[in-house]
């Protein structure tokens, strides 16, 4: 379903409070992946012309693109911008869309909820191992942390989106009930 298909009550529109919020995990994810192909180029050309590659650039690459997945992953999910299959929206009664979209929202959110708890118990067991990467000797739980607390803020992002997709569907009964106010002549 393109956003241009669904209906005005289920996509979220015009400038939100907290927008900040949204705009620098952004912007972090951004700068992290200029940096990524920043290295990767750096890497590479010391590879190819110089014969000495980055050192831990593998281990900063693997970092990097868990950075960035986690930095957007509230956003994307707020925007319900991931991936999805609408095989069956053909058939699926346009009246029940948001009920629909409320459902499955709260169930990612529960889905997401679970991964962050789990995220975080891991991050606390690495730091208690003092667990770091294998060449440069990064801290992981650091990272972990960061993994589990986006997860969390991707699962609240999935609750708001549950709320405003839960008064659109029982809403919308009601706005098709009321009289036509553009008047009969």
């Amino acid at each position: 379903m393109n956003e241009s298909d669904r209906p005005e009550e289920t996509t979220p529109s015009g400038p939100r409070r907290g927008s900040w919020l949204i705009a620098f995990p952004e912007g972090a994810s951004a700068l992290v992946l200029f940096a990524l192909m920043a290295m990767t180029c750096i890497d590479v050309i010391g590879r190819e012309l110089f014969g000495t590659p980055l050192d831990g650039a593998t281990e900063l690459t693997q970092l990097m693109l868990g950075v960035i997945v986690f930095a957007i992953l509230p956003s994307v999910c707020l925007r319900e911008e991931h991936v999805s299959v609408d095989l069956l929206d053909l058939w699926y009664p346009e009246r029940l869309v948001p009920l629909r979209q409320a459902v499955l929202n709260a169930v990612m959110a529960v889905a997401l909820g679970f991964v962050a708890w789990r995220v975080w118990i891991i991050a606390g067991l690495t730091a208690d191992y003092g667990d770091a990467t294998e060449f440069l000797e990064i801290r992981l739980a650091p990272i972990n942390y960061f993994i589990a607390a986006l997860s969390a803020c991707g699962a609240a992002a999935f609750v708001a989106n549950t709320v405003r997709h839960a008064r659109a569907a029982l809403s919308a009964p009601a706005a098709k009930d009321a009289p036509d106010d553009r008047g009969t002549a």
